[in-house]
């Protein structure tokens, strides 16, 4: 979710953008260590400088907004009208003109932390555990190294992975919430096995004391809303990217996993977040108010600044009818968070849960497949 700054007025700025323009913006924004409104607002800039800027690709643009200094919107809207431009083309030539006057760098211009991203959602059964898990095998075929965690005490994911639970004598990640634990974390962890993923692949499993977190959690009296970031903490140095499949609740524990992936010093925004699967229906939409509510109420609360990355449409099948239709375009319409991908419903992602095989092993040239890569290049800027 692209959020004003503090440092200055901003206005947001409604318009359609292609997704690949949107998803080109916000990977070459983090390579030169820009925030992605920050480059929308440098690109506005060189594309006011640029009278007789070309005509850019603007067919399947969908809605997203960018919050830009005060009297950017203004500005660029009027002069899209001087132009005989709709804001849609504008802006289109306005990024493609920045991405050719800022080629990516040898070397990413602004170090950051570890990418900590919360697959979360109130509502159980909308895939949480399907995108978590195939977002992180995407990430680690591309090269980077994954510390995928099993947040959900029902386990969905450890034993779709075939993973038997924690190793033996290792010590359950709520035992290090609570500084219970005799052994390094890393103890706990099991890497996937297969070639695909290079060795850079690690999980760590679900327990069964985890069904105990937020009773237990609700006793610890001294820095409570930080025990999940102190947790993982000795793990961060060994790791490019943290994926946690949330629970299906809005209790303790999900308030933990909110502030583990809040913005720290320095962070670029949108680095880190929480990404949302969700379902075209009714029931998603209300879900999500929930959660952002308590995203909303948590940051008011303790002064933190959490990102939403924006939503995936799962198990998507417009042949369900005009309801769900709908209800899809409803989640386009939504501009900040944005709709950043659709997987369809279709036979190899089931495939894969039954035969708990990952789905990229088990169809890596499937449309499911390609759409956790496409997804997990985005998110990996």
């Amino acid at each position: 979710m692209t959020t004003p700054g503090a440092d200055e007025a901003r206005e947001k700025l409604l318009v359609n953008l292609t997704p690949e323009l949107r998803r080109d913006l916000r990977i070459r924004a983090a390579e030169h260590g820009l925030n992605m409104q920050d480059a929308a607002t440098s690109a506005i800039s060189l594309w006011l400088e640029t009278p007789s800027a070309p005509e850019a690709e603007t067919k399947g643009s969908r809605s997203w907004g960018v919050f830009l200094p005060a009297g950017t919107p203004a500005r660029f809207t009027q002069e899209c009208e001087t132009r005989g431009l709709t804001k849609v083309q504008g802006m289109a030539q306005a990024i493609t003109l920045w991405l050719q006057a800022h080629p990516s760098p040898d070397v990413r211009r602004v170090s950051q932390p570890v990418k900590r991203i919360l697959v979360g959602n109130q509502k159980g059964g909308v895939g949480k555990t399907f995108v978590a898990s195939g977002l992180a095998q995407a990430m680690a075929e591309m090269g980077l190294r994954v510390l995928l965690v099993d947040y959900d005490p029902q386990g969905h994911l450890t034993s779709r992975l075939q993973i038997p639970g924690l190793p033996d004598g290792a010590d359950s990640l709520l035992k290090h919430m609570l500084g219970e634990a005799d052994k390094h974390l890393a103890r706990s962890l099991v890497a996937l096995p297969h070639e695909r993923f290079g060795g850079r692949l690690h999980v760590l499993p679900a327990s069964k004391d985890a069904f105990l977190m937020d009773a237990k959690l609700a006793l610890l009296q001294v820095g409570r809303d930080t025990c999940l970031a102190r947790a993982l903490a000795p793990l961060e140095d060994s790791y490019d990217v943290i994926v946690l499949d949330g629970p299906p609740n809005l209790g303790l524990a999900i308030d933990l996993a909110i502030n583990y992936v809040q913005r720290r010093p320095g962070e670029l925004i949108d680095h880190s977040g929480i990404l949302m699967p969700v379902w075209s229906d009714r029931s998603s939409f209300d879900a999500y108010e929930m959660l952002n509510e308590q995203i909303v109420t948590h940051c008011r609360m303790t002064g933190a600044v959490v990102d939403q990355l924006g939503f995936v449409i799962n198990a998507y099948d417009p042949r369900k009818g005009v309801v769900t239709r709908s209800f899809y375009d409803g989640w386009h319409e939504l501009t900040t968070p944005g709709q950043l991908a659709t997987i369809r419903d279709l036979v190899e992602g089931r495939e894969a849960s039954d035969y708990q095989v990952p789905l990229l092993e088990h169809a890596p040239d499937s449309e499911q497949a390609n759409v956790m890569r496409a997804l997990a290049k985005e998110l990996a800027a």
